[in-house]
């Protein structure tokens, strides 16, 4: 009965330690994506604000040097390049975001592995070795 409750006791340790190592590389990498998207974010703001400031000089610049015909074609030219650039961007968003989501989603699943592990619904057979 004492071996029984010593190894129970072992198992309940080992779990809580397990969860605890879980929940502080969750906490970790919280942490480590919010200072990604505050870091994304200042240069983001920092970029828009040169892009415009270049625009309208670009704009004024194109104004005084080019003919009438000449204008319409090359504003709206450039109307045309600056929507399809806006569009990559944010389609590379959507992909970072996705990833990030994908990212949680993993880890999720890693602790949900571990507790089956724990709880002796997997053996070490069952582990997938991940990259």
């Amino acid at each position: 009965m004492s071996g029984q409750i010593n190894s129970l006791k072992e198992l309940v340790q080992t779990a809580t330690e397990l969860l605890f190592v879980r929940f502080k590389l969750a906490r970790i990498e919280f942490v480590a994506q919010k200072e990604r998207m505050v870091r994304l974010g200042i240069l983001a703001l920092g970029a828009i604000m040169l892009f415009f400031m270049a625009y309208i000089s670009l704009l004024f610049g194109l104004n005084v040097v080019l003919s009438p015909q000449q204008k319409v074609w090359v504003f709206f030219g450039l109307a045309a390049l600056l929507f399809i650039i806006m569009l990559s961007i944010f389609w590379s968003i959507a992909r970072n975001l996705a990833h990030q989501r994908r990212f949680f989603a993993d880890t999720l699943q890693d602790l949900q592995e571990d507790v089956a592990y724990v709880q002796g619904k997997k053996t070490m057979t069952d582990w997938s070795l991940k990259e």
